[in-house]
């Protein structure tokens, strides 16, 4: 009897803390692939690429894509839909970095939360089409009292160079790129066609490994990082940098995100530029 005592006192012991700290299911989000001429086979709803950190509302609380708890100020939370919501957190246009520090810090500064937005983009739970998710999520947030909650806008086209035309008015204008949706799509976790990026530049991740000295107006400065791709290749990136970001450059061993456009005839990106440091959220 003692022992079985014993027994259940031990694994109670090592049960809690697992129980305490377990991490938190993934929010099951639907995904984006690039966007490729061939499939423009119908129409598509279009809205503006969103540089900020993809964000999930569950009714209660916000997520990172990771499952990552957000942090806001309990005034940001005050009043939002009790209906779970997909959308981005966002300040504007070249702001990523500046969000990064806001959004991801457990000690929330209410005055720098000020500048943040919820910029919702679709309702994961509803069983309707796109279009029909977007009426109730206009509707949602049109009656909403939250000022910093707001809807991404979203147009209707129906042909591939009026789209092209669009990515290059927003890409010009600093925007990142264009998300695609099926008008007849339903809110599906994970990748598929009915959600699709489209970019002017493509953008990659990569580690990394060393630093090359600066020579010129960069002397006493990092003049190019080289990096290592997920297939083990690598190359180094020289332009995309900040005077500060060459001052005290990405550490060694940490994820970049870079630009370029298509890959040489080696496999490696063409015209690569250095975009921001990959945050762990």
């Amino acid at each position: 009897m003692q022992n079985s005592f014993i027994l259940m006192l031990l694994l109670a012991v090592l049960l809690v803390p697992s129980l305490l700290y377990a991490k938190q299911a993934l929010p099951q989000l639907a995904l984006a692939k690039h966007f490729k001429d061939s499939l423009m086979t119908h129409p598509y709803w279009v809205s503006e690429k969103l540089d900020g950190i993809r964000c999930y509302w569950d009714g209660e609380q916000l997520q990172t894509r990771s499952g990552r708890t957000i942090y806001a100020p309990t005034w940001f939370l005050k009043n939002f839909p009790t209906k779970a919501m997909d959308g981005e957190l966002w300040i504007k246009r070249g702001a990523y970095q500046l969000l990064t520090k806001i959004v991801l810090d457990k000690t929330p500064n209410q005055q720098m939360w000020r500048q943040v937005t919820f910029q919702a983009f679709d309702l994961p739970h509803s069983e309707q089409s796109f279009e029909g998710r977007q009426q109730q999520l206009k509707t949602l947030v049109s009656n909403s009292t939250v000022p910093h909650l707001q809807w991404v806008k979203q147009q209707k086209m129906t042909s591939l160079p009026a789209i092209k035309a669009h990515l290059e008015r927003v890409s010009q204008g600093g925007g990142e790129g264009l998300m695609l949706r099926a008008p007849a799509s339903l809110y599906e976790a994970g990748r598929s066609n009915e959600l699709l990026k489209m970019k002017l530049r493509q953008d990659a991740e990569a580690t990394v490994i060393a630093y090359q000295a600066g020579r010129g107006k960069f002397e006493n400065m990092m003049g190019a990082i080289w990096v290592e791709m997920p297939n083990g290749q690598l190359f180094k990136i020289g332009t995309g940098f900040s005077n500060q970001e060459r001052k005290i450059p990405p550490a060694i061993g940490s994820e970049i995100t870079y630009s370029y456009q298509g890959y040489t005839d080696k496999g490696l990106p063409r015209f690569a530029s250095y975009l921001r440091s990959k945050q762990k959220d």
